[in-house]
């Protein structure tokens, strides 16, 4: 189906149809195994390291478990406050939007405090797995590349991967998609806007401010300088 020249209808077929919805989240569900992926990084990372009874990394790796746990609970939250359409089972679209503003923020926020804890040892690998065959440099590797936990190639790889996720070419388009494949943070935050339920809110507020008055007979201070 093509929409030309119609933007009522381009903006319809996705705004007024459960299909933003249901776009968003499987993005949503993808990104919720990313982001567990990478927890799972940050662990083997500090393991392999030897960091891991250290106050600060475990208060790092604290830290990016409650984010990892948010997304799956955001998710679990959306299918849960959905509601029917038709036949079909449709998301809480003002949950959805809320992930989506969170996880632009992030998937870049545990990108940066994983190169953190791994430190230079993303720099300072072999440069092929050839190097592994060659007689001359492969006794060097085997000195250099291993670690408390993890004999040289076991590091080797670990980091390699970890590379591959964080800061490879891959991994850096990786950060920026999460980053605005939904659009600009304005974008997502503005579906957020005018999804959430604004009444609900403010009639709390306006709830409490008519419980009480002035009483009578009382006068206001007159205005400074009056």
């Amino acid at each position: 189906m093509f929409v030309y020249r119609d933007t009522d209808m381009c903006r319809a077929q996705f705004h007024d149809t459960p299909a933003h919805i249901y776009q968003n989240y499987q993005a949503q569900i993808r990104l919720m195994v990313k982001v567990r992926f990478l927890l799972g990084l940050a662990r083997k990372i500090a393991e392999a390291n030897g960091i891991l009874s250290v106050p600060q990394v475990r208060d790092t790796l604290g830290y990016l478990a409650a984010q990892a746990s948010m997304v799956e609970g955001m998710v679990q939250g959306m299918e849960a406050a959905g509601a029917q359409f038709g036949p079909y089972s449709v998301p809480n679209r003002r949950r959805l939007y809320a992930a989506q503003v969170l996880t632009q923020q992030i998937y870049p926020q545990m990108v940066q405090a994983i190169r953190e804890l791994a430190g230079g040892g993303l720099i300072m690998l072999p440069s092929s797995v050839a190097d592994f065959a060659n007689p001359v440099i492969a006794p060097y590797i085997e000195k250099t590349q291993k670690s408390p936990a993890l004999g040289s190639k076991d590091r080797v790889k670990l980091f390699k991967l970890a590379w591959d996720a964080l800061g490879s070419e891959f991994g850096s388009r990786h950060t920026q998609y999460e980053m605005f494949y939904a659009g600009a943070s304005f974008v997502t935050r503005g579906h957020a806007l005018r999804t959430y339920t604004w009444e609900q809110a403010t009639a709390m507020v306006e709830g409490l401010l008519a419980r009480y008055d002035l009483p009578l007979g009382a006068h206001t201070d007159p205005a400074p300088g009056r």
